[in-house]
């Protein structure tokens, strides 16, 4: 299970890299890689923990100090043995800084023929010398008709002296290295004792998560592989990505305004304003205040300030909020929609709408607000403004020749 969850990872994180590498990660969060690095780097690891720690084909096995009662049996049995320390290795895994080592050993079995084997233990680093090659232990056979043994670090003391007198006389320190018993490979298992994955399944699943991550930008990856230049695509990803962001759209513009309305315990306002990720509120600092505060919003956010950093001038007193429950936050998107048709020329940047409290410069008497909407492009900016019904008050700006730069000059 680790290593499927690893090449599911690894794939995910190389195909995250990629689209990194080619400018097509616009609006991925930002926790994907990092996440797929993390998961899979932990994998590998716990794949190396279980194959060095859990041993799981026998002989590879990390044992434990077994019980007495264990020991009791095993001597009864006639599983307790003398053993010649082969090599000892270092397995890289330590344990309360207590090594993990594997040690292969003869085993002067009283049961059967000597045998080599290995075992794996934790040893206290105190104690290493104890057990360098030549050294005299007692290991215990855990089967009769199995290789694995386990070290037995403290022996009963009938055992002990056993051991001294056989490193004494060389009858075990001197012996030959008898031929290996080796531990046969469970069935479905590999040689590390790990259940069998075909290296083909794992390569599918590599490219399982690898095509899971790309999934989302299939329309971008088939624009590119069929021609269209990577930039362009790049670009235009950007935008969609903005454009789904964006507070304009309908849900996501009540739901700023909804929390606009609850932070300020009132829904009257004297401007708000939708743009990409933000959106802004002026209000009356308390009702019938002739001074303002302002509210932020960001990605669910929201900031304070008081007070705002333009306050209202004398001619714009007394303050008269409009009320935003009064205004169809929906409709606002179709207005952003216009203007680039409007203005003839594609904004560089998102339209911003900002619903406001009429100003004196137009004749709007009466209106409980008017909508702004305005796009800066290369070369150009433009703006409209529309009455509560959505009709036209005003047009500024806009590319030559197009139709808001014809109705200003019109009117």
């Amino acid at each position: 299970m680790i290593r499927v969850v690893r090449s599911l990872a690894v794939g995910f994180a190389l195909a995250c890299l990629l689209l990194i590498g080619l400018r097509l990660d616009h609006g991925a969060p930002g926790w994907w890689l990092p996440v797929a690095l993390v998961v899979s780097t932990l994998a590998v690891a716990l794949t190396s923990m279980a194959t060095a720690l859990l041993g799981i084909g026998g002989t590879n096995a990390l044992r434990t100090t077994p019980p007495v009662d264990v020991v009791v049996t095993a001597e009864r049995e006639g599983r307790l043995h003398l053993a010649k320390v082969l090599d000892i290795s270092s397995t890289g895994t330590e344990i309360n800084d207590d090594p993990v080592a594997e040690l292969r050993l003869a085993v002067d079995a009283r049961t059967r023929t000597r045998y080599t084997t290995t075992t794996r233990v934790l040893i206290d680093r105190t104690r290493l010398p104890q057990f360098q090659p030549g050294a005299v232990v007692v290991v215990l056979q855990e089967k009769a008709d199995a290789p694995g043994v386990t070290l037995l670090q403290s022996p009963p003391q009938s055992w002990r002296e056993k051991a001294a007198q056989a490193a004494a006389d060389d009858r075990v320190a001197r012996m030959d290295e008898p031929p290996e018993w080796a531990t046969p490979v469970p069935a479905g298992r590999d040689a590390r004792g790990l259940v069998k994955i075909p290296a083909a399944v794992l390569a599918l699943l590599v490219l399982v998560g690898f095509a899971a991550r790309l999934y989302p930008v299939r329309e971008d990856i088939t624009a590119v592989l069929t021609g269209t230049p990577l930039l362009e695509v790049s670009a235009a990803q950007e935008r969609r990505v903005e454009q789904e962001a964006s507070t304009l759209e309908p849900a996501r513009a009540q739901e700023v305004v909804a929390a606009f309305v609850a932070e300020a315990g009132h829904s009257g306002f004297l401007s708000v304003g939708l743009g990409s990720t933000t959106a802004t509120a002026t209000m009356p600092a308390e009702p019938g205040s002739d001074h303002t505060d302002e509210l932020w919003w960001s990605r669910g956010d929201i900031t304070r300030h008081e007070p705002s950093s333009i306050q209202p001038r004398d001619d714009e007193l007394p303050l008269e909020p409009f009320d935003a429950a009064d205004v169809d936050w929906g409709a606002l998107q179709e207005l952003a929609e216009r203007l680039p048709r409007q203005a003839g020329f594609e904004p560089e940047d998102l339209v911003t709408v900002q619903v406001r409290v009429p100003t004196s410069a137009f004749d709007d008497a009466g209106l409980p607000y008017e909508i702004i909407v305005w796009g800066s492009g290369p070369y150009d900016d433009a703006s409209v403004t529309y009455d509560p019904d959505g009709e036209v008050v005003d047009m500024y700006g806009g590319a030559k020749g197009s139709e808001i730069a014809t109705w200003e000059a019109e009117h």
